[in-house]
């Protein structure tokens, strides 16, 4: 099986983005560190519980739900882009020299 030329091609692709995946891990663990990281998710989690307080109130009309609806796709945009980092961290966490993912 290791001569089959699809799978060593499959095998090469797979480790190119291993490669990358922990490239970006590195990166994105130092970015979490920053001051302005941290700047940045206070911001985030002002608006975040801004946004969540007005989807709790009633809609009243249907302009009122539509508008709402824009609320709600703010609102998952922006954990979107406060969850994003430590989710991307969290999912490459076992690319350890010691996981033997096979990648170098």
């Amino acid at each position: 099986m290791a001569d089959n030329p699809i799978h060593e091609e499959l095998l090469r692709e797979a480790r190119a983005a291993t490669r990358i995946d922990k490239e970006r891990a590195e990166v994105l663990e130092a970015f979490v560190k920053t001051p302005g990281w941290k700047l940045y998710e206070e911001l985030l989690e002002n608006r975040i519980q801004s946004l969540g307080s007005e989807v709790l109130e009633p809609a009243g009309s249907l302009d009122g739900a539509i508008a709402l609806e824009h609320v709600k796709g703010t609102l998952k945009g922006l954990i979107l882009a406060r969850d994003l980092p430590s989710v991307i961290l969290g999912a490459t966490k076992d690319f350890s020299p010691a996981s033997g993912d096979g990648a170098t």
